[in-house]
C-alpha cells in the first residue's frame, strides 16, 4: 500500500516524535522483543501491562489492564491533562517544529471558561516572571537576596528553581497583572489574588514573602509557595490553593528537576520542605523531592512506582516524624516499591545537616543505611514492648501490633519482607513462627482488599488471545441487525486484526504473491461486517484504504470516535500479531484462511435464515424440508474449508 503523504501539523508532529523516548521521560520502559513494556500510568498498575509498539511504521501504546490506548498526542493529553492544541504545541516545541498559524480564536480564547487551563498557565508564568524580577531588582530585592544568601543558596541555584520575592504591598501583583491584560477572574482562580469579603476589593495573595514556584513535571509553574520574610507575618509558609492545574495530593516539589535522576538511579528521596530539596540539589544530590504541606498520598505512591524501585522517606527523629512514617507505610504498603525510613542524626532536617561540615557525606550515609519501613515499624514496636512490664500489657501491645499489620494487608504481602518480619518477631519474642502466623490469620478479615484493577501479566494468554473481544461480543453493547453467531463475530474480528497488523494484505504487498481473488471470492466491503463495533472499525479502515490514506495505528487511533473504539482497535492489533506470527510468508495464508472462515460463516448465516424462513412458512409446509435439502446440496458443492481458522468454523 502506497505511503500517504502527510502535510498537516498533527501528522508532522507524530512523524517527528519518538514515542518510546517521549514516554520514557515520564515512566520506565523496558524492551521486550520488538516492543517496550512498563507500568501503566493511567491506573494502579503493579505488573507491567503497558505495551508500546514502534515497529512496522506504527507508534502507539496499549494497556492490557485498563485499556488505555493512543498515540503521542493522546499520551500528552491524558498524562499531563492538556487540551489538544496545548499537546500539539508541546510536542512541536519538543521536535523543533513550527506550527501553522492558528486561524481560529487564540488558545486563551478557545474556551468558554474564563479559567481555562491555558489561561491559568499564562497567569502563573506571568506571576513567576514578576516575582523573579522583584528579586533581581537592585533595591526591591535586596532583603530577599540577603536571606537567600544566608541560607547558602548560590545564584545558579536561585535561577534553577526560579526563586523570587514579593513586595510588602497589597496590590503589587494586582497592578502588574492588569498591565499584562490578565483577567481578575483568572488570577483569582490561580490563587494569585484574593477578594475581601467585606468590600469585594482584590489584593495580592503573596505579600512580603520569598517565593518558591511549584512546577509540573514539564517545568511549567502551576502554583507557588511563599515563606514569610518578617517574623511577625503569619502563617510562616503559605501555598497556592488547589486549582485546575494544581493538585497538591498528586504533586511533589522539585520533581521537574529530580525526575531524570530518580529514573536513572531508581531511587527517590522524599523530604518535608522546599529548602531541603533545594539544598540537596545544590549539593549534587538530585534525586530529592518534597511533599507540599500534606501527607504522602496514593497518587504519590502510584506515580513514584512508575519511575523508580526504591523510595527513601526522610523524617525527623521526633514523635511527629515517627507518626509520619507510620502514615507513609500505610500508603506505600502495597506499592511495587521498596520503602525505607531514614532518620537523620540529632533530629536535623536535610537543609541543616548538609550545610554542616561533612554534612553531605553524613546525609548520604544516613540514606544508604535507611531501614526497610516494615522492619522500622517492628523495631519501634519492640522498643515499646520492652518498656511494658506486665505480661498482660505486653500481650495487648502484641495484639494491637498484629491487628495493625492485618489492617495494612500484611497477610497479602509476598516474598522476603513478610518472612523477614515474622522471623525477626519470632526470634525476638521467643514465640513460635506458627503461632504468629495463626494470630495474623485471625485478623485476616480486617485486611485491605486488593485493587480489582490489578493487571494481568504482560504477555499472558488472556492479554493476547482476544478474550476481551469475545467477552464484549456477548454483552448487550452489540446492537446488531442480525442475530450473529459467536463464530461470525470472531471471523469479523480476525479479519480486522490481521488487517490492522499488516494493512498490505489488501493488495498482497506483504508477501511475494498477490492475493488470489478466487479464494476470497470478492473484495471486502462494509457489508461483510455485521457486528456493530466491528462495522464501525471496518468503516474507518476501509474508507481510509479507499482514499489511499495512512493505515498506521497512530492514525487509525486518531480517527476513532471514542475511547472504547480505541481500546478495541489496539487490542485487535495484538490479536493480529499473534495470528500472523513473525514469518511474513505466513501472512498470506493466514489472511486467506480468515477470509474463507468469514465466507463460511456468512454462508451458514444465509442457510440458517433460509431454513428458518421455510420452516415458518405455513402456506408451504414442505418448504422447510426443501430448504434443508437445498442447504445440504450447497454445503456439498462448497466442499471442506479446512483452511479456515479453526476457532471460527
Amino acid at each position: 500500500m502506497s505511503e500517504w503523504t502527510q502535510h498537516n501539523d498533527r501528522d508532522r508532529i507524530l512523524a517527528a516524535t519518538d514515542l518510546v523516548q517521549l514516554m520514557q521521560e515520564q515512566i520506565s520502559l523496558k524492551p521486550q522483543g520488538r516492543e517496550h513494556v512498563g507500568l501503566c500510568p493511567f491506573h494502579d498498575d503493579t505488573r507491567p501491562s503497558l505495551h508500546v509498539v514502534t515497529h512496522k511504521g506504527n507508534a502507539f501504546y496499549k494497556c492490557f489492564a485498563c485499556g488505555a490506548a493512543g498515540n503521542a498526542i493522546d499520551f500528552v493529553m491524558k498524562y499531563h491533562g492538556k487540551e489538544f492544541r496545548e499537546a500539539l504545541e508541546f510536542l512541536a516545541d519538543r521536535a523543533n517544529i513550527s506550527l501553522t498559524p492558528y486561524k481560529g480564536r487564540s488558545s486563551l480564547q478557545n474556551s468558554d471558561s474564563r479559567t481555562s487551563k491555558a489561561r491559568l498557565r499564562q497567569a502563573n508564568q506571568v506571576a513567576m516572571d514578576y516575582f523573579c524580577s522583584i528579586l533581581s531588582h537592585p533595591e526591591m530585592g535586596v532583603v530577599s537576596r540577603k536571606l537567600l544568601k544566608e541560607r547558602g543558596f548560590t545564584s545558579e541555584t536561585i535561577d534553577k528553581f526560579s526563586l523570587g520575592t514579593t513586595l510588602d504591598a497589597w496590590d503589587g501583583f494586582l497592578q502588574h497583572s492588569r498591565k499584562r491584560n490578565l483577567s481578575d477572574e483568572t488570577c483569582l482562580a490561580a490563587g494569585l489574588l484574593k477578594r475581601r469579603e467585606d468590600t469585594s476589593r482584590l489584593y495580592d495573595t503573596f505579600r512580603n514573602r520569598l517565593i518558591f514556584p511549584i512546577f509540573d513535571e514539564m517545568g511549567h509553574p502551576i502554583a507557588f509557595g511563599g515563606r514569610a520574610i518578617s517574623t511577625d507575618d503569619e502563617p510562616k509558609y503559605l501555598n497556592s490553593p488547589e486549582s485546575a492545574l494544581f493538585d497538591k495530593s498528586a504533586t511533589l516539589y522539585g520533581m521537574h528537576s529530580a525526575k531524570r535522576s530518580i529514573m536513572d538511579c531508581k531511587t527517590a528521596i522524599i523530604t518535608e520542605g522546599y529548602t531541603d530539596v533545594i539544598t540537596c540539589h545544590q549539593a549534587g544530590i538530585s534525586n530529592v523531592v518534597a511533599t507540599l504541606g500534606t501527607a504522602l498520598t496514593e497518587q504519590h505512591a502510584r506515580h513514584l512506582g512508575r519511575i523508580c524501585d526504591t523510595v527513601v522517606l526522610v523524617f525527623d527523629g521526633d514523635e511527629a516524624g515517627q507518626r509520619a512514617a507510620d502514615r507513609a507505610l500505610a500508603i506505600f504498603f502495597h506499592a511495587p516499591l521498596d520503602i525505607k525510613i531514614c532518620t537523620l542524626p540529632d533530629q536535623l532536617d536535610p537543609d541543616d545537616l548538609i550545610q554542616q561540615p561533612h554534612g553531605k557525606e553524613r546525609f548520604l550515609e544516613a540514606v544508604s543505611t535507611a531501614q526497610d519501613a516494615l522492619l522500622f515499624k517492628m523495631e519501634r514496636f519492640l522498643n515499646q514492648l520492652s518498656q511494658r512490664e506486665s505480661v498482660a500489657g505486653q500481650q495487648k501491645l502484641l495484639d494491637d501490633f498484629l491487628r495493625e499489620l492485618a489492617v495494612l494487608g500484611f497477610n497479602e504481602l509476598q516474598g522476603v519482607r513478610k518472612r523477614a518480619v515474622l522471623s525477626s518477631l519470632s526470634a525476638r519474642l521467643s514465640v513460635p513462627l506458627g503461632e504468629l502466623e495463626s494470630a495474623l490469620r485471625r485478623y485476616k478479615q480486617l485486611s485491605r482488599p486488593r485493587s480489582a484493577s490489578a493487571s494481568a501479566p504482560a504477555g499472558s494468554t488472556e492479554a493476547a488471545s482476544g478474550s476481551m473481544v469475545e467477552s464484549q461480543s456477548t454483552s448487550d453493547m452489540w446492537d446488531t441487525p442480525l442475530q450473529l453467531s459467536r463464530g461470525r463475530r470472531l471471523a469479523e474480528y480476525d479479519i480486522l486484526a490481521i488487517l490492522l497488523y499488516d494493512p498490505n494484505v489488501l493488495t498482497g504487498e506483504s508477501t511475494s504473491q498477490p492475493l488470489d481473488s478466487d479464494s476470497d471470492r470478492s473484495p471486502l466491503t462494509l457489508d461483510d461486517f455485521q457486528d456493530s463495533t466491528a462495522r464501525r472499525l471496518a468503516q474507518i479502515v476501509l474508507k481510509r484504504a479507499e482514499n489511499n490514506e495512512s493505515l498506521r495505528m497512530q492514525d487509525l487511533l486518531d480517527a476513532c470516535g471514542d475511547d472504547y473504539q480505541r481500546r478495541t482497535l489496539s487490542h485487535l492489533y495484538f490479536k493480529g500479531e499473534k495470528l500472523c506470527g513473525e514469518d511474513t510468508n505466513d501472512i498470506h495464508v493466514v489472511w486467506q484462511q480468515a477470509v474463507a472462515a468469514l465466507r463460511l460463516c456468512q454462508g451458514r448465516d444465509h442457510y440458517q435464515r433460509t431454513v428458518t424462513a421455510g420452516m415458518r412458512d405455513a402456506n408451504e409446509p414442505d418448504r422447510g424440508l426443501e430448504a434443508l435439502q437445498e442447504v445440504l446440496d450447497q454445503r456439498r458443492q462448497q466442499g471442506d474449508l479446512a483452511g479456515a481458522i479453526a476457532q471460527n468454523v
